[in-house]
Order: C-alpha cells, then sequence, then structure tokens
C-alpha cells in the first residue's frame, strides 16, 4: 500500500521551498496532488494513516440516483440521395444545347437541354397530313360500302320476287301447254316445241346482238328467223282451230314474259353479286380504323415530340447531375440515356448495423448526422430485414438515416457520421458503470449499509458511455462501491468515498 503524507509531515527545507514558488506553480502542484490521490483510488489503493495501521479502509463509492439515461449508436456511411431520375431521350433529335456539366448543381425548372426542332416541325405537318389523308379514304370507303350494302338489299328483295313470278310463269305455260297437248297431235307438239326453242334462241341473239353488234350474230338472228317462219308455215297447214290458235299464241306470250323475268333475274343477280363484294365486312372495316388510328397516333406522337422538343429538358427537383451521357450537337436516339439528376433536397446516409447494434434501432428513431463538419437532424427511414456479408467476413444489416435539413454543404458521395439516439429511460436509477459487477450468478453492485459490505443481485437495464440503468435491486440512495479493484467480502467494513 501507498500512504500518503500530510502536509505537516513533510520536511522544512521542502515547506519552505514550497512556499518561495510563485502562486501559479503552487496552484499547479496542488492540481497534481490532487490527481495523484483520484489516480490512487480509482487503481485500488486506499488511504491508510502511517502511524495507524488498523483504519477501516477507505473504497470509492457514489449514490443511487436518478436521472435520465440515453443509449446511442455510433457509426458512418456514405452520403447519397434518396430522389433520383434517369432522362431518357423520347424522340430522335439533335441537341443543339447542353445546360450542364457533370457534378453541375441546378434547381428545379431549369433547362438542362434544348433540341433543334426543324426536323421534328417537318414530321409533324407530314404526320398531320398522313392522318387527314387516311381519315378521308375510311370514310369514303364507309359511305361506298353503305350504298353497295343499300343496292344488295334492294337486289335481293327484287330477286326474291322476280324468283316468285318465274315460279307462278312457268307454271301458267305447263297449264296452256297440258292443255294443247291433249288437243293436238304429236306432231303439232313438235312444232310448237321447236317454235319455243326457236323463239328462246331469237331472244337470246336480241339480248347478244345488244351487246355484241356483229355480222355472225345478226346471221344466226336471220336463220332463227327463217327456221321460224317454216314452223310457222307448217303449223298454219294443220288443222285450223281458233281456240287452239289463241291458246298457242297466248303460250308463246307467256314464253316470251318468263324469258324476260329470267333475263331480269340474272341481272339481279349480277347486280346483288357485285354490290355484296363491294360492302366492307366487320373485319374489312377493323382493318381501315386500325390504319385511321395508327395514323392519328403517328400526328399525336409527333405534335408531342415537338412539344417536349420545344419544351426540352427540364430538372424535376432541385439536384446534382451525377452521369452525363450526351455533348451538344449529339444526336440522340428514341429511348437513349441522357443524364442522370439526383435529388439535394430529399439525401440520405447508407449505414451498416451490426447484430448488437440491430437490438437497439428501430425505425422512426432521431440521430444526429455530421458531414463536412455540420451537424443535421436525421431520423432512422429504413432498415433491411436481410443481412449481407462484408469484406472481412462479417455479417452487416444495411440500414439508411434520413437528413432532415439538408442544405448546400451536404455533397454526395462523401462519409457522413451518424449517432442514433436509440432508446432512453427517463427519471430512472443510475449507476455508474464502474459500480456494476458480474460474475457466474449474474449482474451484482457492492451496497456500504451501516458501514458494511453487502453483495446484492440487481437488473441492468439501458447502458450509456459511463452509467447503467438499474431496474431491480436497489433503492434511489443506496451507497455503491465503484472501486472493486480490492477483494471485497459480504460483511467486510469500509468507508465510503462519496464523489
Amino acid at each position: 500500500m501507498i500512504g500518503f503524507k500530510k502536509k505537516d509531515d513533510l520536511p522544512e527545507d521542502f515547506q519552505k521551498k514550497k512556499k518561495a514558488k510563485n502562486p501559479k506553480r503552487r496552484k499547479r502542484i496542488k492540481q497534481g496532488i490532487a490527481l495523484i490521490v483520484v489516480f490512487a483510488a480509482a487503481g485500488g489503493f486506499y488511504v491508510r494513516s502511517s502511524q495507524d495501521k488498523n483504519t477501516v479502509p477507505q473504497v470509492m463509492a457514489t449514490t443511487v440516483q436518478r436521472g435520465d439515461i440515453e443509449t446511442t449508436v455510433s457509426t458512418s456511411g456514405v452520403v447519397e440521395s434518396e430522389i433520383s431520375r434517369i432522362y431518357y431521350a423520347p424522340m430522335a433529335a439533335k441537341v443543339s444545347e447542353l445546360n450542364v456539366e457533370l457534378g453541375d448543381a441546378v434547381k428545379a425548372g431549369d433547362v438542362l437541354l434544348g433540341y433543334d426542332t426543324e426536323d421534328l416541325e417537318f414530321k409533324q405537318k407530314s404526320d398531320a397530313l398522313d392522318a387527314q389523308a387516311s381519315e378521308s379514304s375510311y370514310q369514303s370507303s364507309i359511305a361506298e360500302s353503305n350504298k353497295q350494302e343499300a343496292i344488295y338489299n334492294e337486289s335481293s328483295q327484287q330477286l326474291a320476287n322476280i324468283e316468285m313470278l318465274i315460279v307462278f310463269q312457268k307454271d301458267l305455260i305447263k297449264q296452256f301447254q297440258y292443255y294443247v297437248e291433249d288437243e293436238k297431235t304429236e306432231k303439232k307438239l313438235k312444232l310448237y316445241d321447236e317454235r319455243y326453242r326457236l323463239n328462246r334462241r331469237i331472244n337470246n341473239l336480241n339480248v347478244q346482238a345488244y351487246i355484241e353488234d356483229t355480222e355472225g350474230v345478226h346471221v344466226s338472228q336471220a336463220q332463227a328467223m327463217n327456221e321460224l317462219e317454216e314452223i310457222n308455215q307448217k303449223l298454219e297447214e294443220l288443222e285450223d282451230d281458233k281456240e287452239l290458235t289463241e291458246i298457242e299464241r297466248q303460250i308463246v306470250v307467256e314464253q316470251e314474259k318468263l324469258a324476260d323475268l329470267e333475263m331480269l333475274r340474272d341481272e339481279l343477280k349480277a347486280d346483288k353479286n357485285s354490290s355484296e363484294n363491294a360492302i366492307l365486312d366487320g373485319y374489312k372495316k377493323k382493318e381501315l380504323e386500325a390504319i385511321v388510328q395508327k395514323s392519328r397516333i403517328a400526328e399525336q406522337q409527333a405534335q408531342a415530340h415537338l412539344e417536349e422538343a420545344l419544351a426540352g429538358i427540364r430538372a424535376d427537383f432541385n439536384g446534382i447531375i451525377t452521369e452525363l451521357d450526351i455533348n451538344e450537337g449529339f444526336v440522340t436516339e428514341a429511348g437513349s440515356k441522357l443524364m442522370k439528376l439526383e435529388s439535394s433536397d430529399a439525401v440520405r446516409v447508407n449505414i451498416s448495423l451490426s447484430k448488437y447494434d440491430l437490438s437497439k434501432v428501430a425505425l422512426g428513431q432521431k440521430a444526429e448526422v455530421e458531414v463536412s463538419g455540420q451537424t443535421y437532424e436525421g431520423t432512422v427511414s429504413k432498415i433491411n430485414r436481410m443481412a449481407e456479408q462484408n469484406d472481412a467476413g462479417t455479417r452487416l444489416v444495411a440500414a439508411e438515416v434520413h437528413i432532415e435539413n439538408p442544405d448546400d454543404n451536404i455533397y454526395l458521395g462523401i462519409e457522413g457520421k451518424v449517432k442514433i439516439q436509440a432508446q432512453k429511460s427517463e427519471n430512472t436509477l443510475l449507476v455508474p458503470i464502474a459500480a456494476v459487477n458480474t460474475d457466474q450468478t449474474g449482474d451484482f453492485c457492492y451496497v456500504v449499509k451501516n458501514g458494511m459490505v453487502e453483495k446484492r443481485p440487481i437488473t441492468a437495464g439501458l447502458s450509456s458511455e459511463d452509467s447503467i440503468e438499474i431496474v431491480d435491486g436497489l433503492e434511489e440512495g443506496d451507497i455503491v462501491l465503484t472501486d472493486t479493484s480490492m477483494e471485497l467480502t459480504e460483511g467486510m467494513q469500509v468507508e465510503p468515498l462519496t464523489m
């Protein structure tokens, strides 16, 4: 043990020298002596009188008091933006002006890039004309289709009526023919048949002559007429029967009517088929509508591209240009990357948490962020739900701390120091860290009660750099020893030196 002598025990010559020194030096000596006393106590020494070796040992102690305690987690990370946007070229165009460089700070609404609009204006006019022409063609096709549909419907109705008349006419002729057959001989009937065929042939030749005015047709007509005259001559030679003759004439008339009806039917069929082919079906209409729609979209897109080019590329928010992939005069392709803008108003510090820190940190906790010597308020805004292994093989969990009040002194990509205010207890029992001991039974403190040492089990709570919260085991005002370097046992008498 080291004993400290009192002032009166020092040699006289030492006291005289000490008095002769100046006041400032005397003050420093006093401070040095005080430090020696503190260090001796912290190292486990106790002050003992040089003359009395049975004095009770003095041990550094403190009183259990109430106060506030806060656990913090200190770490560091890289400052990054929380909001970023990559700008892509909306169209193929030439860059006429580039107003930013890599690393520039811009404000929301600033024009970052401008386009040459001459080619875009020409394309917009061309696409507008194409859309107009496509629309006119579509309307014309629809109108013609409607017209042909009306012709088709009318022809179909008339054709149905003609078909009914033809059936009726054929039945009428048959009735006449049956009557004649009953009255005439087979020969006369044959002559009638031949004349009937000639009449049809003549009718057909007449139609053919109307279509083809050729000498061959006229010769055939003449031959047919001669043959008809011969048959008529033969019929005249038959028994003159006025009633049958009248019926026979009526048959001829009805047969001519039938021929006319059949000719009209053929014409109506031709009209019906022709109009039917000219009617647009649903698929064709959809095809034409798609063409019109496509031309409209092309026109709208050209107009939109022109408007975008006239407006240029503008910053959506305050930020920093962190990537730049073009130069002035560069001809962009639609969809090509132009630049990247990262917000300077919404920034964070990306940090990594160990498994020990992770249990203390939660979303929404406040933090202090130091960047370039400036301190900012922060909030824990994100904690990943998985750990990743770093280069040293330690598994860490990534987290983010949002900076509440960033200013122009914050630069993206630099280091930021973070102190998270993890947990806090107010008006709780506190002791210095040195007062808490641990053995195989758990945590405990040495309490001085009635001048004797008592080993008291405790339940510890939060801890800071210098204090520990006592959840159970101690009461306010208890005296606990903070120096356990000497051998302490329960029941041992000590004199606590409280500070």
